[in-house]
């Protein structure tokens, strides 16, 4: 065991989410998305697992949530469910609005023809972007008293020094020179 609904989709040209409806209508997870549990036909395939990570005190820091892994077994069993089905059984109320949970939708990947990825592009180049922005300024900030420091211990007085060097040498040497 040790595949997730995504990695079972993947199999077949299926995000995880539309696995996950085709779970529910064949009979094998109950519940809601988000909220799901196996049913008796599920747990011969699957297996779900509660795992906790945070201070139990604090709510804000405090997570739990189950993830559910399947056997190799379980893709096979469900496209036969779907071959040997004469309908595929309707959804419940709470897939209704939901239009990412049409399992029949286009394999992983398909894109429409007139389409282009040039805005995901765009989008991806701000995004990093604004990551190198929040970076450069952390940066700074962290930076911004080792800076002050070196500053007034070092490169002032390195200049005062080389300012005082230049007024005590007389202007009549620099006209005998030349």
């Amino acid at each position: 065991m040790g595949k997730s609904a995504t990695v079972l989709g993947r199999e077949i040209g299926k995000t995880g989410r539309e696995m996950n409806v085709l779970l529910y209508r064949y009979g094998y997870l109950a519940g809601e998305p988000g909220a799901y549990s196996l049913t008796d036909k599920g747990e011969k395939y699957g297996t779900q697992e509660d795992h906790y990570r945070g201070n139990v005190r604090s709510l804000h820091y405090y997570r739990q949530w189950t993830t559910t892994t399947w056997s190799d077994e379980t893709l096979a069993a469900l496209l036969n469910d779907m071959t040997n089905a004469p309908t595929p059984p309707e959804l419940a109320d709470s897939f209704r609005d939901d239009d990412l949970t049409v399992a029949e939708a286009e394999p992983v990947g398909a894109t429409d023809r007139g389409a282009s990825s040039t805005g995901t592009r765009a989008d991806l180049r701000m995004v990093a972007i604004a990551a190198a922005l929040l970076v450069g300024a952390k940066a700074a900030q962290i930076a911004a008293p080792h800076a002050q420091r070196w500053w007034s211990e070092t490169a002032v007085p390195a200049t005062s020094r080389v300012l005082k060097r230049l007024k005590r040498q007389d202007p009549s040497d620099n006209d005998a020179e030349t």
